[in-house]
């Protein structure tokens, strides 16, 4: 497909970006470098998954890095990257003694990659961080997302992280703006949601600093924070199909993340292909992976509600569960968690445990073993919860009022959908059509090919 091969290849992984908002936002005069990209790029469609449970970024990034459909990597949850059996592209270029420089990459395992740099999302359980002078780095921002800033970070991970951001060449005005960010959403909680925003901005600082200083054949930089943005707050970019009378009490009604969002992701990519410049031998992919549409099937019904846990590990605790070397508990994105256990007997413990749950005589929680050693844990509830409802185990007991362990992080306002885009900097493409559809499994291949591998 391509018209040539390439000695580097640089991956931007925007993950779920939609192309309607993009060219309404381009249309607005928004986003001025992905006009550009109408002129010089390429522009594909990916396809994946039909089965919507199986349209989520964990399976499908790991379909882009694998080439294997979900059939045949089996991947199922976040966390999970641990138990795949086929080789990520940056392996196969390791094999060929390419290195790779791995910034956030979603459910992904750096393994026995030779060199480079691996910088797993902050979900990873396992931490797989390389060089080891960027793991105190990844531990501060890995625990403040994990968190969702509901954990203290202290003055010595501060610093830590400071030293790492130092060595790594990372400007100090962003570092600086993630301070003032968390001050100021102490002040008003309603700006907490530019925080997201900001972590990728960090990672895309960071990214820039070593693609400046390395000699790498293939880079990929994975930024998130426009998904949560439109899971989360579609209403307030678009009004259509939404109930007027739901509105979010965690954002100002003004606050629009969305366009915010895609401005700044525009810059960010202004910004590396300008770094770039005009190397030829570069390709630059963009990503989405996956895409969204406006979700307004539940407006009827007050909005589907997404509530998350507090403290996952004093929760547990508080059920008997205790971090003693039986359980582990990771938090994940959103309603997720994982608890790992030691022995068939814990395995039972945490099963009718967890499963006995109840909220209004409905069950709190979905629980499911896809990993052996690892529960993974959903919150199914989603209805609106009053201030006097009650968690309640499987013998009737009154547990904890349910507003005093569970956070509201969203009512759902955008919805999964397979196909994604992809944007190459490569304008001359072979059997090449506008818009045209290609699996996204493909991409695995492409990057071998423009690489010569």
């Amino acid at each position: 497909m391509l018209s040539k091969q390439y000695k580097r290849v640089i991956q931007l992984e925007l993950n779920e970006v939609s192309n309607p908002i993009i060219q309404h936002l381009i249309d607005e005069g928004k986003m001025p470098n992905f006009k550009k990209l109408e002129h010089s790029f390429s522009y594909l469609q990916t396809r994946s998954e039909e089965e919507y449970e199986k349209i989520e970024p964990w399976i499908q990034w790991v379909t882009a890095h694998t080439g294997k459909s979900h059939a045949e990597h089996q991947i199922f949850n976040l966390g999970d990257a641990h138990k795949l059996k086929h080789k990520q592209i940056w392996e196969v270029l390791s094999q060929s003694n390419i290195e790779s420089g791995i910034i956030g990459s979603m459910n992904a395992m750096r393994n026995d990659t030779k060199g480079g740099i691996f910088f797993p999302d902050p979900w990873s359980i396992h931490g797989d961080v390389f060089p080891a002078s960027l793991k105190p780095l990844w531990t501060l921002i890995s625990n403040r997302v994990q968190s969702h800033a509901t954990s203290k970070i202290g003055v010595s991970d501060i610093f830590k992280g400071l030293q790492s951001s130092l060595k790594f060449n990372v400007p100090m005005s962003i570092y600086f703006k993630i301070a003032n960010q968390i001050v100021s959403q102490k002040l008003n909680p309603k700006v907490k949601w530019k925080l997201a925003i900001l972590f990728d901005l960090f990672q895309a600082e960071l990214f820039k600093n070593i693609l400046k200083r390395s000699q790498f054949g293939y880079y990929t930089l994975f930024l998130n924070a426009i998904a949560h943005y439109q899971h989360h707050y579609w209403r307030n970019y678009s009004r259509s199909g939404f109930n007027p009378e739901i509105k979010y009490d965690d954002i100002r009604e003004s606050d629009d993340p969305i366009s915010y969002g895609y401005e700044i992701y525009d810059k960010i990519v202004g910004d590396i292909i300008n770094q770039v410049g005009q190397d030829e031998d570069t390709l630059i992919i963009i990503a989405s992976g996956l895409s969204q549409i406006p979700y307004t099937d539940k407006e009827e019904q007050g909005g589907m509600n997404y509530y998350r846990l507090k403290n996952h590990k004093e929760f547990a605790e508080s059920l008997g569960l205790r971090e003693n070397g039986q359980f582990q508990v990771f938090p994940l994105m959103s309603r997720d968690w994982q608890i790992k256990y030691d022995s068939e007997s814990s395995k039972q413990t945490l099963l009718t445990t967890i499963g006995g749950l109840k909220i209004n005589q409905e069950k709190l929680f979905n629980t499911r073993e896809d990993v052996d050693g690892f529960v993974f844990i959903e919150t199914a509830y989603t209805k609106s919860v009053g201030n006097d409802d009650a968690i309640i185990d499987q013998n009737g007991k009154v547990l904890n009022k349910f507003n005093d362990v569970f956070t509201n992080i969203a009512i759902k306002s955008g919805h999964h959908t397979g196909i994604g885009n992809l944007w190459l900097s490569d304008n001359q493409l072979s059997n090449y059509e506008a818009g045209k559809l290609i699996e996204l499994t493909d991409l695995f291949d492409l990057t071998k090919q423009a690489l010569g591998v």
